[in-house]
């Protein structure tokens, strides 16, 4: 979603401007932080089915998107037209057991990657944001469509992990 607004969650990354971009990332890893230390922990370990990501699952993934891509601007912006590689988002969930994660370090973590990140763009001359580089071949992002990409992940990701945690809370028996 670099390009146009996410019909699912509505972010349109592309209004953000450049300048206001390593704001927004380190915005959305505080809302992260915040929904990560009041959900119940069995809620944020819960899939809602098996092949459907947890909340917690889904903050592991975005504070590692954050990471993957901070690790990418520079030999972009140095080195512009590089094969980056594909991450392996679907391995990593199992690999790096993201369900055992403890929320508070993982909250703690993204805040980190974000302000990483962040300052990795906001390190940026003009130019280099429309740096390109391809991830798979045809899958092609300039630095400014990492920025925005990530961004999308980290609100529609969130949107996910707070509609899992709801429904989750309508289903709890009251007592």
């Amino acid at each position: 979603m670099q390009f146009e607004a996410c019909p699912d969650c509505g972010l349109d990354a592309s209004t953000n401007a450049d300048a206001d971009l390593p704001r927004a990332l380190t915005d959305v890893a505080a809302r992260w932080g915040g929904t990560l230390a009041i959900a119940d922990v069995a809620d944020l370990r819960r899939r809602p089915a098996p092949d459907v990501w947890s909340p917690l699952e889904y903050a592991c993934h975005t504070r590692d998107v954050l990471s993957v891509f901070e690790e990418r601007v520079h030999p972009t912006a140095t080195t512009p037209g590089q094969q980056l590689g594909w991450w392996d988002h679907d391995a990593a969930v199992v690999d790096s057991r993201y369900n055992e994660q403890e929320p508070v370090l993982v909250a703690e973590a993204m805040g980190a990657n974000a302000r990483r990140f962040g300052q990795a763009l906001a390190d940026l001359a003009p130019a280099q944001w429309g740096a390109m580089a391809e991830r798979r071949p045809g899958e092609r992002f300039t630095i400014r469509g990492m920025a925005r990409f990530v961004l999308h992940e980290m609100v529609h990701h969130h949107r996910d992990a707070e509609q899992q945690l709801e429904a989750t809370a309508v289903e709890r028996p009251t007592t």
